[in-house]
Formats: structure tokens, sequence, C-alpha cells
């Protein structure tokens, strides 16, 4: 499979969030989830308005994961903006960006209210920034424009204060996306597996979506194939075809996936082994136990491991072996390129730092 650059990664999850995003049922979801200053008010999708935000003239240039929806909370209203980032950097200037955009929702507001903006009595409606990263780092940009002023203390009569929310999502594990039992929150703990955590990670989602209420469900089915081809795209090894479940039941639609990425997994494993194994008749057994290493992916490789202590040490190694199902690949990796020279007590000191 073709490896993508980051502009096309990007554009497939501008395109995927924006979509999910859009659906008011799903805002409801995402502010019940991440704004609690907002979900005690019971927000329904009949209080949500989705408004226009293309500011082509910013020059941070058409925005197309950038969404502004018009929340009413009983005779109120608030705007709620949300900034979708997917840069694996973080970005300094956000609190400045923000503000731009900000000026500019609060002066399209002014031009719908022309004759009212004039009266004394006129407000403006608040806005409520958030920005949801999804990218690689931590994000680690303050979040109050007043911090971004030099000696704004002195001068903090003449200063902007506001901060914008930070949804960080590569700060919550999987598992509690999981747990929190709604569409969104499966959707989002799928969109994060990575080559090493997919195959658990879709197994606990098939676990709790069996437990969801039909209406979830109907939710989750309604984009989960959205996130398997951004998941197949970004994940290589997968080396599935994206489209084979777009016309099946959602729950057996996902059974069929789980499958298939196992038989993916353990296909990608077998050949890692078998490349080792040939590699090792060619080239030593400790080249080939290298090789063998490099090529299959850690189950392989902790399989490997664990046969070549049987062989050598016998049952005797028994008590001990499970160690090696928490060891790291280096650790995995020294002991598979030194096994001929270690003793019976090298060996069980090497797990029993694992196990401590």
């Amino acid at each position: 499979m073709k490896k993508l650059t980051r502009g096309e990664i990007m554009g497939i999850y501008d395109q995927l969030f924006k979509e999910i995003l859009s659906d008011k049922e799903m805002i409801v979801e995402f502010i019940d989830i991440f704004i609690p200053k907002l979900k005690s008010y019971g927000i329904s999708a009949e209080d949500i308005t989705i408004e226009h935000t293309k500011f082509t003239d910013i020059k941070y240039g058409d925005k197309e994961s950038d969404l502004l929806f018009k929340v009413k909370y009983f005779e109120n209203e608030v705007y709620l903006y949300l900034l979708i980032e997917h840069q694996s950097t973080v970005d300094y200037l956000m609190q400045f960006r923000i503000l731009e955009y900000m000026v500019r929702i609060w002066k399209n507001y002014i031009n719908e209210h022309k004759k009212e903006s004039r009266t004394k009595g006129f407000k403006l409606i608040p806005i409520m920034p958030i920005v949801f990263y999804t990218g690689k780092r931590k994000w680690t940009a303050e979040n109050w424009f007043m911090k971004k002023v030099e000696n704004w203390e002195m001068f903090d009569e003449y200063t902007p204060k506001f901060k914008y929310e930070v949804i960080d999502l590569t700060q919550i594990p999987e598992k509690q996306l999981i747990k929190i039992k709604k569409a969104l929150g499966l959707l989002l703990a799928l969109n994060k597996a990575e080559n090493k955590t997919v195959t658990r990670i879709i197994e606990e989602i098939k676990i709790e979506l069996e437990k969801l209420p039909e209406k979830e469900k109907e939710k989750f089915g309604n984009y989960v194939n959205g996130v398997i081809k951004t998941l197949v795209k970004r994940n290589r090894d997968l080396n599935l075809d994206e489209e084979i479940f777009e016309e099946e039941e959602v729950e057996e639609m996902f059974e069929n996936f789980v499958k298939a990425v196992n038989g993916a997994y353990k296909d990608a494993i077998e050949q890692g082994m078998k490349q080792g194994i040939e590699q090792g008749i060619k080239q030593g057994i400790e080249q080939g136990i290298e090789q063998g290493f490099k090529s299959g992916m850690l189950a392989g490789e902790r399989k490997l491991t664990r046969s070549l202590l049987r062989k050598k040490f016998g049952e005797k190694i028994e008590p001990y072996i499970d160690a090696l199902d928490y060891m790291t690949l280096k650790e995995l990796t020294e002991i598979a390129e030194n096994i001929l020279d270690l003793s019976f007590e090298e060996t069980i000191e090497l797990l029993k730092k694992v196990s401590n």
C-alpha cells in the first residue's frame, strides 16, 4: 500500500472529522463527553445551529475542519467554536489565531444585526473556543491569551482576557474513550489505534458495541466506515481492502473487520518469522534471530524467544517464561542475541527484572 504524505493524511482527517462533527447528534455527544459547562443544560440537537466559518481572508486560510455552532441554552445562546488540529507540531500562536477568528465571528454577528447593534443594549453572543487536538505530541501551548502578552499584569486593564479549552486526544487513553459508552467515544478510540494496539482496541470496541442502545449503534454505523478507511490508510501493515465492509449491518461489519485485522496481523507475524528463519539459515543463527526480530512483529518475536529458551533450558525455565509477555522489543532482543552465552542463572535474573 502506498505510503501517504503528511498532507494527504491531514486531508483524510479533515474530511473525516468535519463529517462526524457536522452531525448535530454527534455534537451533542461531544458536549456531553468534553464540555461539562454546557452538558449541565441538557443540550439537544434541536438546540444547535451550524454556522458558516470560512474566513478565507485570514492568513491561516480556508480551514475546512473549523466548525462553528450556535448553541441555545434556556433563553440564551453561545457560540461553540471548534478548531480541529491534526498537525504533529503545536501552534504556540494559537491564542492570537483564535482571537482573530473570534473577532471575525462577532463581526459577522454584528453585520447580521445591524439595526440592533446601534442600540445601547446590544450585546455580543459569548464564544467558547475549543481546540480539539489529534496530533502526535502533547499539547503544550499556553491557553490563556493574556499570558502571551509581555508584562500583561502591569497592563491587565488593557489586555484581552480569555482562554481556549484544549481537548488533547493524545492524553486520553483508548480505554477511557471506550468506557464512555457512546458512539463518538468508540469512534475516537478506533481512530487512535496504531499498529501495536489495533487488535486489542478493536476487540474491546466490539464488546462494548454489543452493549450500546440501538440509537448509539446506528450513530456508530454511520461513521465507522470512514474511520476504518482512515485507519487502513494510516496503518499500512493492515493490508486490507477498505471497501469490503460497505454494505453490511454495523455489528456484522465490525465483526468481519475484527476478523480481517486479526488475520492480517497473523499473516504479518508468520511472514516475519519465516523471513527470520530463512535469514538465519543463510547468515547464521545470531544474524537470523536479529533479522527475525526486525522483520517480525512483537508477538512473533516473543514466540521465537520463548522457543529458544525452552530448547536451551527445558522444563526448568517454565516458572519464569511468562515474563516474556511483559518485555519490550529491546529486552527480547538482548536475550535472543545472547542465548548461546547466557547461563540459566543469568537468564532468570533478566526475567525477574521484568517480573518485579
